[in-house]
């Protein structure tokens, strides 16, 4: 059971990290409230289910952690350089509206 656990949860973590490559390529204002509230605490609640099962492992679960970080990489590329994500992908949105909302976070 446990492992199946792992399985959902490490298929869930991917799929969420896909997600917020999405959102950085696609524009946050472009999306709707509740995919906009998913992308905030969506990543909480996964996290939080992970704490409670243990992450570390059997093999498989380090490939799914292995896969996790080109993830994690993958967003962080879009983060950094969402215009060159929306050219190659040929979506719309520009990133001063997606920057302005996190600049304003800071302050």
């Amino acid at each position: 059971m446990k492992s199946i656990v792992y399985f959902l949860l490490a298929v869930l973590t991917i799929a969420y990290v896909g997600f917020l490559c999405y959102v950085n390529i696609y524009g946050i204002e472009n999306i709707s409230k509740t995919l906009y509230y998913l992308s905030i605490y969506g990543g909480l609640a996964i996290a939080l289910l992970y704490a409670a099962v243990n992450f570390f492992g059997n093999p498989l679960k380090i490939v799914f952690f292995l896969l996790l970080v080109v993830m994690v990489i993958l967003l962080i590329l879009t983060i950094a350089m969402p215009d060159v994500f929306r050219k190659l992908f040929k979506v719309g949105g520009d990133a001063k509206a997606f920057i302005d909302p996190l600049l304003g976070m800071l302050k």
